[in-house]
């Protein structure tokens, strides 16, 4: 699998899972939820410089 679009698959996992949590643990929700964005963002990184580099 391509390393883009496993990031922004595992990224948006984590985001939705921090949402979810913040409802109950809103520290750890957040935390989660700003680092699945993160990963979401790398993704999205990877994913444009490979296809402008081909």
């Amino acid at each position: 699998m391509y390393k883009g679009m496993l990031l922004f698959t595992g990224g948006l996992i984590m985001y939705m899972a921090g949402i979810y949590l913040s409802t109950n643990w809103t520290a750890v929700g957040a935390a989660i939820g700003v680092l699945g964005g993160m990963l979401m963002g790398a993704g999205t990184f990877f994913k444009i410089t490979k296809r402008r580099n081909q």
